[in-house]
């Protein structure tokens, strides 16, 4: 299927090239040969890359690169087009059972603590010090108690934050923005 380089590059959006298209190779040597040597770009460029680069060029050379014909088969875009689709869909239609079970565990977290906070505020009022070292010298148990639903909270919002940065690429061909604790966090593990 012969379709122009804007229309494949907006298909690919933040995806590698050469991994969604099968010839995807040739397409980024034609784009490399319209560049100058010190902005060829490695054939693991994404189409947002090309899409960059491209901008860089004089108007009559990008309207030219844009409208080059390429020989495709987009059944690997197709199939992630769908999985992206069936995902906003199952979104769209309310599911609930993940939000239900966070909820439910917020709630445990909550009321331990709540629970915790009282009986030693209670233990300090009437001056009792055995319930206050027997509450101190249980933090294994509320540990191990509390570990779970902390556990399933912390991968449901981390789960949720992949999936809304999937779903913001997906829908702009753009990267997401990192914030900046995501950008300190990886300047110290460099």
């Amino acid at each position: 299927m012969a379709m122009n380089l804007l229309k494949i590059l907006s298909k690919v959006g933040g995806a590698i090239l050469t991994d969604l298209i099968p010839g995807g190779k040739e397409i980024v040597n034609v784009v490399n040969g319209f560049l100058p040597d010190e902005k060829k770009l490695p054939t693991t460029a994404t189409g947002s890359d090309i899409q960059t680069v491209i901008s860089t060029l004089p108007p009559n050379q990008k309207s030219t690169l844009l409208e080059k014909q390429f020989d495709v088969e987009l059944a690997e875009i197709e199939a992630h087009t769908n999985v992206t689709i069936a995902l906003g869909d199952v979104d769209k239609t309310g599911s609930s059972t993940r939000p239900f079970v966070a909820l439910l565990m917020a709630w445990v977290v909550a009321f331990a603590i709540v629970v915790l906070i009282s009986m030693l505020a209670f233990a300090i009022k009437q001056s009792d010090s055995e319930t206050i070292k027997a509450v101190g010298d249980s933090w294994p148990l509320v540990t191990a108690m509390l570990a779970i639903p902390s556990a399933l909270l912390r991968a449901y919002f981390g789960m949720r934050t992949k999936e809304k940065q999937q779903k913001y690429q997906a829908v702009s061909n753009q990267q997401t923005p990192a914030s900046g604790l995501t950008s300190l966090l990886k300047i110290w593990k460099g």
